[in-house]
């Protein structure tokens, strides 16, 4: 660019830019929402913010390693942005501990946040007593989701278990189509064990083995019964399934190409994306068990720490903006979430998300899902191991759950 013409420009524009310096309030955000209903999602999150005056930067990478990589990297470089799309796991303790967020205590206390959220999503959102995380929606991790006009053809019920569900998907097999659809990729895989294990051995095992990593329910044969079920799962996978991606496996219970998929409500928005409507053109239920549960996962807004007073106004506005109860609404309608507040009205939302609300709302079903239980390094050894157990048919169960009993005992 020409100096001299844009030492112009700005003179020209002085009294405009000075004009608008307070109002602009800006926000330059870091996330990995890039598939149709997360793009839906986080353009109602940017549109809010944007009707309030504010102008909205956006920073998308390719998934959430490459989006918090970028932010931290930004963050060292001393140009942080202003927030970044991510959970409430390891990562988010290490940022908060060494003083890189912001904290929103005298908003929160003034607008009454606590009081409209439950108490384990709101222990979520602290790191030493202080709100460092705002919450976009509450997923549930173990959900199967299925085609309603294929098992109508086949004249299959709704599986109510497990063996129902392997019914269903051989009879499904037999007509030419996949029974269970799978994306193979590692966290995909591993969420599959997670929920076999969750349905099996209910919350009350669940927080035992996972949360405080009980020597006594490492022995227990639910554990070998929930590897099992999972090395059953795999029996299904198409010869197409290794790397394809969540929503593109997604998409092929959409087309009626396959019947269930194991996969967190994230693919509801998928299905509403595609213009599809609950209990008609597809049908969902948590992961069979005895008990209800309900793997909670957050989807939070964490906010650096800018030193320019343009970007903290950003960001004030933007909290907001997230934290409004419409928007929240907005969100869990494209994206396939529950709403983070307890006062936002589900009744206009479909049939699964108020099966979701529900079961969130039933005392006892709602558990930590293991990415923000175990530490990082410990997922990444689960995932590690499911993947070995899922693609070596040679590894025995009894090998699988004496490697993973050792992985969570080793810290």
């Amino acid at each position: 660019m020409n100096l001299r013409r844009f030492t112009f420009t700005l003179s020209a524009l002085g009294l405009l830019a000075g004009s608008n310096a307070a109002l602009a309030q800006t926000v330059d955000v870091q996330h990995y929402w890039t598939s149709s209903s997360e793009s839906k999602a986080m353009n109602t999150v940017a549109n809010a913010f944007k009707s309030k005056g504010g102008k909205w930067i956006d920073s998308p990478s390719a998934d959430f390693d490459a989006a918090l990589a970028a932010a931290t990297s930004r963050i060292a470089g001393g140009e942080p942005p202003s927030a970044i799309l991510m959970t409430p796991n390891s990562a988010l303790r290490d940022l908060a501990g060494s003083g890189q967020l912001r904290d929103f205590d005298d908003l929160a206390a003034k607008e009454g946040w606590q009081t409209v959220m439950s108490p384990l999503v709101w222990s979520k959102l602290n790191v030493g007593d202080h709100l460092v995380a705002l919450p976009v929606g509450i997923h549930a991790q173990n959900w199967v989701w299925y085609s309603k006009p294929l098992l109508d053809e086949l004249k299959i019920e709704q599986p109510k278990t497990f063996d129902d569900l392997f019914a269903a998907a051989d009879k499904i097999k037999a007509s030419g189509r996949i029974g269970i659809a799978v994306g193979g990729e590692p966290w995909q895989e591993v969420g599959i064990l997670f929920s076999s294990i969750l349905a099996i051995g209910g919350p009350d095992y669940w927080n035992e083995l996972i949360v405080k990593r009980s020597p006594e329910a490492l022995k227990s044969p639910i554990l070998a019964k929930a590897f099992e079920t999972f090395r059953k799962v795999s029996t299904y996978a198409d010869p197409a399934s290794p790397g394809r991606s969540w929503n593109d496996t997604t998409n092929l219970v959409v087309t009626g190409k396959a019947g269930f998929q194991f996969m967190g409500d994230w693919a509801r928005g998928e299905f509403l994306a595609a213009g599809k409507v609950a209990g008609k053109d597809f049908g969902c239920f948590l992961t069979p068990g005895e008990k209800p549960s309900y793997a909670i996962l957050i989807d939070v807004f964490a906010f650096p720490v800018n030193k320019d007073e343009d970007r903290i106004k950003g960001q004030t506005l933007l909290a907001q903006s997230v934290m409004d109860p419409a928007v929240e609404e907005q969100i869990a309608e494209v994206k396939g979430s529950v709403p983070s507040r307890t006062d936002v009205d589900t009744t206009k939302l479909d049939v699964c998300a108020q099966l979701g609300a529900k079961t969130l709302a039933t005392p006892g079903a709602a558990v930590q899902a293991a990415y923000d239980a175990l530490a990082g390094d410990l997922n990444g050894q689960v995932t590690d191991l499911a993947t070995q157990f899922w693609t070596d048919k040679s590894m025995t169960t009894q090998a699988a759950v004496e490697s993973f009993s050792k992985i969570l005992q080793s810290e």
